[in-house]
């Protein structure tokens, strides 16, 4: 059974009491708990490798929250207060503002010990400090509910108690005038912190400091009286992005009006892989807050890919009233020791593919089995998993495109883009689709997000797009979609949006390359069966169409083309830091060097 969360109820008596809070530390300590550095845009030397303070506390058993700033956590830091674990650090690459409640009884007036270290050999360089003590925390919701949400999220919140301004914002379409679903960022307007609020998720609204995704693009939260913010709002990659500065003396309304820039007509944004902390025990989301957030990033196709299980997003989408906004799908990733396959659409009460099978015929052979399955697509490839990497060397051979050790691949799609497990090289898997199509492969291209958080690995980010009907995102043909994958139809999307069409009759090829205002791409390839034939670059934005960065048509008998030859375009951009959109670092990095980037790639277009 599911609580309902209902709306945000402002405590007005908890937010006009006096707070009182005591500067631990205010300083921002750079740490490294391994060699060598992980990211070469941190210095070479480091001030420890983790962070120990010795402070007193005056009357100890007023301080009920202890707050921090953190920025770039990829392992496991565990805070511990006199010896005893009272949290962690949130794991996530974003510079954000952290809650720990401290136990009762743990402080001491003289003489505390607070430490921040992590057990992990794995290299994590990260920044931590302006440590505070609060006597009063913000009260988000009553016990059963903050309960609730911790199980299904797998941490609690902690909110100071001196958020006392009201900020209400509201996000409208700005053709139609209507509400639509968004986020909303807000960050601290000096530092860029994503800043606390007093605010939590509820069947409207899945918040995270910083971070609001609304499903009716209304939302209200408490913030710090008189501090500078800076506000934006979004609806993923197809809209444009709003953005206010603002310092609240006691509150204040502010409306965003998005336009929509990229047009996709005939299209449907799909990312077919999603997962939530409440099934599949790591990450940071709910189920509730999965639907909404992939809402509020424009995801109308949204496939759920639960660990070796199958979790049907349909009924909470429609008890929420998201389903007018998108179509769910059930699909399910099956994690073997020989790699993660994700699987749909699924038939509703049908048991899951077996997924401790060690043979890729019996892997296969197995998924196919598994009532209405028609989409079998090879996940984030190049990464190693129970000591497996699909297409390392040892198991799959480049030039020839073909696997080692007698195996054979089955699946219809692979991953080129995971927004949560990119790789270093935005090409590198694009090379082994080639070589996939080159051997004779029918495989599509797919992009995702991979993401099991609200915000650190961002819904939609990476995303297909697929030829489908699209006039009603609540009731998308989920066989239109399925036969755009079975048929190559897909267009990878980072970012960006390319497309290539062939005119053999007159003997043209045009590549457009669109995206928002926010976005850019500075770089176009074409390639002929895998082969580099034209690269444009330090080309000008198009101006006279709306949402069209490139567009330019080249001679098809310049490259020599012939039947049963295929044609793709690849365009790329500098990535997005901001808050607002920010782009996770490789997951498993090749390099410690490493430039965020946008992408975008058309289907294989085959010469008759």
């Amino acid at each position: 059974m599911r609580l309902l969360f209902p709306a945000l109820l402002f405590l007005t008596p908890i937010l006009q009491l006096q707070a009182e809070k005591q500067v631990v530390d205010s300083a921002f300590h750079h740490l490294r708990n391994a060699e060598p550095r992980e990211w070469t845009h941190y210095p070479d030397t480091v001030e420890a490798e983790k962070l120990q303070l010795q402070f007193d506390a005056g009357n100890p058993e007023s301080w009920k929250l202890l707050t921090l700033r953190q920025k770039g956590t990829k392992q496991t830091w565990t805070v511990t207060l006199n010896g005893e674990k009272i949290g962690q650090l949130q794991r996530d690459h974003n510079h954000l503002e952290h809650g720990i409640t401290i136990p009762g009884g743990l402080l001491k007036a003289e003489d505390n010990v607070l430490e921040i270290a992590t057990t992990s050999k794995n290299p994590d360089d990260i920044e931590v400090g302006d440590i505070v003590l609060h006597d009063l925390v913000f009260p988000l919701a009553d016990e059963a509910r903050m309960d609730q949400l911790a199980k299904n999220r797998g941490f609690r919140r902690g909110v100071p108690g001196d958020l006392s301004a009201r900020l209400e914002l509201v996000c409208l379409d700005e053709n139609s005038g209507e509400p639509i679903p968004c986020r909303f960022t807000i960050v601290d307007a000096e530092t860029g912190v994503l800043a606390f609020l007093g605010a939590e998720s509820n069947d409207r609204l899945a918040v995270r400091e910083g971070v609001i995704y609304s499903i009716d693009g209304k939302a209200e939260a408490a913030v710090e009286k008189g501090r500078n913010y800076k506000i934006y709002c979004g609806r993923g990659f197809e809209y444009s992005l709003g953005e206010k500065t603002v310092t609240l003396a006691s509150g204040a309304k502010l409306v965003f009006k998005l336009r929509r820039e990229v047009q996709t007509p005939g299209l449907v944004a799909c990312d077919t892989h999603l997962h939530t902390y409440e099934f599949d025990r790591h990450g940071d989301c709910t189920l509730t807050e999965r639907i909404i957030s992939a809402a509020g990033e424009g995801v109308e196709l949204p496939i759920a890919t639960g660990h070796d299980k199958h979790i049907d997003y349909a009924p909470e989408a429609k008890r929420i009233g998201a389903d007018r906004w998108l179509t769910t799908v059930l699909g399910c990733e099956v994690t073997t020791n020989l790699g993660h396959f994700n699987s749909f659409p699924i038939q509703p009460g049908a048991e899951p593919a077996q997924h401790k099978l060690r043979d890729w015929t019996q892997i296969f052979q197995n998924i196919y089995a598994t009532p209405d399955v028609k989409v079998c697509i090879l996940n984030h490839g190049r990464d190693v998993h129970r000591n497996f990497t699909p297409l390392a060397p040892e198991n799959f051979n480049l030039k020839t495109g073909t696997f080692l050790n007698g195996r054979k691949l089955r699946a219809n799609g692979i991953e080129i883009i995971n927004s949560g497990a990119q790789q270093t090289d935005p090409l590198q898997l694009v090379g082994d689709w080639f070589a996939l199509l080159k051997s004779g492969h029918k495989i599509a291209a797919v992009g995702s997000s991979d993401s099991h958080t609200v915000n650190f690995a961002i819904p939609g980010q990476g995303r297909t797009y697929v030829k489908a009907t699209d006039g009603d995102p609540g009731k998308i043909d989920v066989s239109e979609a399925v036969d755009s994958f079975l048929n190559g139809q897909t267009w990878v999307s980072f970012g960006l949006l390319t497309d290539l069409s062939l005119d053999q009759k007159a003997g043209g090829v045009t590549v457009r390359v669109t995206g928002p205002s926010w976005a850019n791409a500075d770089r176009v390839r074409i390639f002929r069966n895998g082969e580099l034939v034209r690269q444009e670059r330090g080309f000008p934005r198009t101006r006279s169409k709306p949402g069209v960065i490139f567009e330019q048509t080249f001679a098809l008998s310049d490259w020599d083309a012939k039947p049963g030859d295929f044609l793709c375009a690849v365009a790329t951009g500098p990535g997005i830091l901001e808050p607002w959109w920010p782009m996770m670092p490789p997951y498993q990095p090749d390099s410690p060097d490493f430039e965020p980037f946008v992408f975008g790639m058309s289907p294989a277009v085959w010469v008759k």
